[in-house]
């Protein structure tokens, strides 16, 4: 099976996502991809740079084009036929009509949603032969966001849309690679307080402002903790975590283990092998990497009730409120430190189903499937 893959924001999940498929031996792999930067012009231009650069390479024989939903499919269909005549899956890991906008007080219109972008992914998905997302989350938030938003257009809206969409559209989450045997013990002394890690992306959807309210909340509450915030870290930091960092560092010392981003993959998976709890704030999420890896690490998580967040993790790991979580994290931290409880466990059935081993083969029935098809 010869496989053209597209990414043209190649970095995060959509890089993990690329990495853990274009190793699996059932298929031979063509990537084409782009860094992850300037998204906007990704979603603009992609399409013509892949036509124009890598002609060569479109030229060459494949059975099927996977490619991820950055791309503007119809585009490079237009401009390179021949990938018309072949299956072509579309894959979501977000969406653009469901994506949430930052309300600033006497800003609102700097922050207007682009609806281009979200009628970009529409036509793309009318492009595809199946239309992939990472969960039912994501691709529910899409197609009622497509219908609302197609209800407001003021004449000739193509029929059924929407309805040709959903139809060819599925679940496929992310294969993740996961450590064979995580470390799952507590430490034998507990004086300086449950790690509680932070470990997701540097931008407001992901809540940054909750977070800083709900450290600042256990540290009123005399709660003893350790902390690591990190993640990915972009040149313009949430403002947030930036007038934190000083007061935190005084208030924490040496228990603030990290804030900022982690360069060494080894270094981070070794912080999540001493985590307790590791907590959501997200306003906005369509997987959940980043917990699952911490959760497989030994971690107990806390997470928003919403989201994608239900697909991944019992009702008992969710909160869904600020003041619930902030509760819910000094309940759990104050019978941690007086041995009451282990949070630190062997959590793999919730995150083995989302490794690569148990997802690739789905990802290999569906290419097989729509070649059958012909």
């Amino acid at each position: 099976m010869r496989v053209l893959y597209i990414e043209p924001f190649c970095g995060g999940s959509h890089a993990a996502f690329g990495d853990a498929l274009t190793a699996a031996s059932w298929a031979s792999w063509t990537s084409i991809s782009l860094p992850a930067r300037h998204w906007k012009w990704r979603m603009r231009g992609s399409a013509v740079w892949v036509a124009r650069t890598a002609a060569e390479a479109l030229a060459q024989p494949y059975d099927l084009v996977l490619a991820s939903s950055y791309l503007p499919l119809a585009e490079l269909l237009g401009l390179c036929p021949q990938l018309a005549r072949i299956p072509r899956v579309l894959y979501f890991h977000e969406n653009q009509l469901a994506y949430p906008r930052r309300e600033l007080p006497g800003r609102e219109h700097e922050h207007a949603r682009d609806n281009h972008f979200g009628f970009t992914q529409l036509v793309s998905a009318l492009a595809a032969t199946r239309c992939v997302f990472n969960s039912a989350h994501n691709r529910d938030s899409f197609l009622t966001a497509a219908d609302e938003l197609l209800a407001r257009m003021p004449d000739a809206v193509p029929p059924e849309w929407v309805a040709s969409i959903r139809e060819r559209s599925e679940v496929l989450g992310l294969p993740l690679a996961l450590a064979s045997a995580p470390v799952v013990g507590e430490p034998s002394v507990r004086d300086q307080g449950p790690l509680i890690v932070w470990n997701h992306r540097w931008e407001y959807d992901k809540g940054p402002e909750a977070l800083v309210r709900m450290v600042d909340a256990l540290l009123a509450r005399g709660l003893v903790f350790r902390l690591a915030v990190c993640g990915q870290v972009f040149r313009r930091k949430p403002p947030e975590l930036v007038e934190a960092e000083p007061r935190w560092r005084a208030a924490f010392g040496d228990r603030l283990l990290a804030f900022g981003r982690l360069e060494d993959r080894a270094a981070y998976l070794a912080l999540l092998d001493q985590a307790q709890l590791v907590i959501s704030t997200a306003v906005h999420e369509f997987f959940g990497i980043a917990v699952l890896e911490a959760v497989h690490h030994g971690a107990r998580p806390l997470v928003p009730d919403a989201l994608s967040y239900p697909e991944l993790l019992p009702a008992e790991y969710r909160y869904t409120d600020e003041a619930q979580a902030i509760a819910e994290l000094e309940r759990l931290g104050r019978a941690w430190i007086a041995g009451a409880i282990d949070l630190r466990g062997d959590r793999r059935t919730l995150t083995e189903p989302h490794a690569a081993a148990a997802v690739l083969p789905r990802y290999q029935a569906l290419f097989e499937a729509l070649l059958s098809q012909g």
